[in-house]
């Protein structure tokens, strides 16, 4: 093995609670036995958290040292708000990760990493990292422009021309192309487009229904909705309908050529696939509406993918 074909960057996907990384090829390849999972005890102190960060790094640094594999840089998309250019914490008053709270990750990071000074680790906005991961890997690969939604306990999403995530231009909301940041009925569509709203929708429909169950999460209403329930079967629709309806505009004006649908929620989009695309239907540039290819490794395809794209 050489030249390119050894060459290989570390894509991180850090969560609220949880570090993932892997060793990911110029192709798009992850190397065998590279993907590390490690929990991050977010309301620890600075040293744990950093230690617990880091972790998975460490582990992906050694098996490349055995392996003869040359790593050229270190990409990493992470729950904010942070500095992304400057790899600095801005997080406070989310309960997690306050003890880093003004720490500059990137220099922590090549410190207790053992890197050199100037090894480039770059930071980004976890959605993005997801999204140039479908963009280049997977349901988004061949199209210029991307959508990219991650429907789960939060509702995210950006926006990617050639690979390169944007905040600017027709059609992109502020911050980062974060459409759930938009104002909904007094609140935000984060506010409806999401875990809680789903459950919540349900709910207010299922109050007087014999299936009802206090206690049920997205994906017991989502059983039950396959099963023929009509009430859970309602809820998806009406989630299918808000949500194309009120990112529509968006992509209209943005001139969305794709949209992939992640998240844990994706796991359901044939209960609210159909009237999705009902409301996007007069998008003329719209040529796909798909599910992400992989929920669990797209964002270690974009972290990695971004760290490739720097180096050029």
């Amino acid at each position: 093995m050489s030249g390119a074909r050894n060459l290989y960057a570390i894509g991180v996907d850090i969560g609220g609670t949880t570090a993932r990384s892997a060793l990911v090829s110029a192709a798009g390849r992850i190397r065998r036995g590279s993907i590390v999972k490690h929990p991050v005890d977010n309301k620890g102190s600075k040293e744990r958290i950093l230690r617990d960060l880091t972790a998975p790094l460490d582990r992906n640094l050694e098996q490349a040292r055995k392996e003869g594999l040359k790593v050229v840089g270190i990409g990493i998309g992470m729950c904010g708000p942070l500095d992304y250019e400057n790899g600095i914490s801005l997080i406070e008053g989310l309960d997690k990760y306050e003890a880093i709270y003004g720490v500059n990750l990137k220099k922590e990071f090549r410190k207790r990493l053992g890197l050199k000074k100037d090894f480039p680790v770059d930071f980004e906005v976890d959605a993005w990292s997801f999204a140039r991961g479908e963009a280049w890997r997977g349901a988004g690969a061949g199209y210029s422009r991307v959508v990219a939604l991650t429907l789960g306990t939060g509702f995210g999403s950006a926006f990617l021309i050639d690979e390169v995530a944007t905040d600017e231009g027709p059609g992109v909301p502020k911050p980062f192309g974060w459409l759930g940041g938009m104002p909904y009925q007094g609140g935000l569509l984060d506010d409806v487009i999401s875990k809680r709203g789903l459950i919540a929708r349900y709910r207010s429909h299922a109050q007087d229904s014999k299936n009802y169950r206090e206690d049920w999460d997205v994906k017991e209403i989502a059983e039950a909705a396959r099963k023929g329930d009509a009430t859970a079967r309602k809820t998806f629709r009406e989630f299918g309908h808000l949500l194309g309806e009120n990112i529509a505009p968006n992509l209209e004006e943005f001139g969305a050529e794709c949209l992939v649908v992640g998240g844990r929620i994706s796991g359901a989009i044939n209960l609210f696939e159909r009237d999705l695309k009902k409301e996007l239907k007069s998008i003329k540039t719209l040529k796909r509406i798909a599910p992400a290819q992989s929920v669990d490794n797209s964002a270690l395809w974009g972290a990695a993918r971004m760290a490739f794209l720097n180096r050029v």
